[in-house]
């Protein structure tokens, strides 16, 4: 097959027109060799997207279970990074138009169209589409999501603890858009550590990818009131499976809508595994406990043996136990690669939070950490600490008072 290929989504609900659309993309000659995925329906087409490897897509206003900008609207919030040409019935060019300051690369009226010139749009759509997209540059690879996975090397290490702490920091120091995603699918605290009500979990939305844009993705997640979006577990008790193709599908079509993910990804199981390859950092959450920290060196050499990189794993050791703490360079020695965090002993602290359903104070031992973790990993300066101001000022006032009256004695 031609290396330069483009992959066309086309959607539309006639079979004829489908069929000279196929007839003319096969025949083009042209530098680009065309390859054609045709559905029929919005909700198909929105499957085909999630599948990922689309280049561009030739869509249909009018289809049976959607009609007008709606349709539109649906495609672009599932493929922003798409170019959309519209095809237009002779009468809905004003339609057309509209759809096109939306954000659609350009429209073709149906009943005039030919092959030439629907080669010819849609070669100019995808190359306006990558200029804008390079003229972005820095912009682009700021909006980028950054999808940070906390694993527990075994049960009871404080991972929830930590991913829901770490996501309440993000949200904080950064003021951007974070969601967590809770796949410990077993427990399903996450939510229960919040304080939060949640009515709907991952499979829902993987049971939905079909109508999952923007508008119906906000109807299955929670918000704290810092405003961090919390996507629940399942809580499928004896089952610790989720459909990994699920799963990949579901975060290819939600990434777009956010700057920070943190996943909650449980013990390991299939799930962790299958979205371990796609995350910026990995971090495994083990205690000092003996048997947690032989878990934890075969999931980091499980890890490393898969092929993931040594720099993006990295180990949180929390310490819950009344043992005495390993230093950082017998840690270091132990599992082959340094420790980012090690956490104090604050299992009160916890069972207070969790009893007020809330988790632990920002201003708390674990709450210090995560700030400095969070800030560390958007790559903010640390915050400078704060000096006792009112009375830094009161002192001064005395100071100027006291030499203001020995300037009336002298003056007198």
């Amino acid at each position: 097959m031609n290396s330069k290929c483009l992959n066309v989504l086309l959607i539309e609900d006639s079979p004829d027109y489908a069929g000279l659309v196929q007839q003319w993309l096969s025949s083009a000659e042209a530098e680009v060799e065309f390859v054609l995925n045709w559905t029929d329906s919005l909700a198909a087409g929105l499957d085909r997207l999630a599948q990922g490897s689309v280049g561009a897509v030739l869509l249909d206003l009018g289809l049976p279970d959607s009609n007008g900008l709606e349709t539109f609207q649906a495609i672009h919030n599932h493929a922003p990074g798409l170019p959309i040409v519209i095809l237009s019935a002779a009468d809905g060019e004003s339609l057309a138009l509209r759809v096109i300051q939306e954000g659609a690369e350009d429209y073709l009226v149906k009943s005039t169209c030919t092959g030439d010139q629907l080669i010819r749009t849609l070669r100019y759509a995808v190359l306006r589409h990558k200029r804008r997209a390079s003229e972005a540059g820095s912009d682009a690879d700021t909006d980028k999501v950054r999808v940070i996975g906390v694993v527990g090397a075994k049960g009871g290490v404080g991972a929830t603890t930590v991913a829901c702490t770490l996501a309440a920091a993000l949200r904080t120091e950064t003021g951007q858009s974070v969601l967590l995603v809770d796949l410990n699918v077993n427990s399903g605290s996450a939510a229960f550590l919040m304080g939060l009500d949640s009515k709907h979990s991952t499979v829902d939305a993987i049971n939905n990818l079909g109508r999952l844009d923007r508008t119906f993705w906000d109807t299955l997640v929670v918000r704290t009131q810092s405003g961090l979006q919390v996507i629940a577990s399942p809580s499928l008790m004896g089952n610790d499976e989720v459909p990994a193709e699920g799963l990949r599908r579901l975060f290819t079509l939600i990434r777009p809508f956010y700057q920070w993910i943190v996943v909650d990804l449980g013990r390991s199981n299939q799930a962790w595994q299958s979205l371990a390859g796609d995350g910026d950092e990995l971090f495994v959450v083990t205690t000092t406990a003996l048997p947690a920290l032989y878990d934890s060196k075969r999931v980091s050499e499980a890890l490393l043996r898969s092929g993931m990189e040594r720099t993006r794993l990295r180990f949180i050791v929390n310490q819950t136990e009344d043992i005495q703490a390993m230093s950082g360079s017998e840690l270091k020695h132990f599992f082959g690669i340094p420790v980012s965090l090690t956490l104090p002993k604050v299992s009160q602290e916890v069972h207070e939070a969790c009893c007020q359903g809330k988790l632990p104070a920002e201003t708390g031992a674990i709450g210090r950490k995560m700030t400095h973790l969070a800030r560390e990993l958007a790559d903010l300066k640390e915050r400078k600490a704060r000096k006792n101001f009112p009375q830094f000022l009161s002192f001064v006032e005395r100071f100027r008072r006291s030499t203001d009256d020995v300037a009336v004695v002298h003056g007198d």
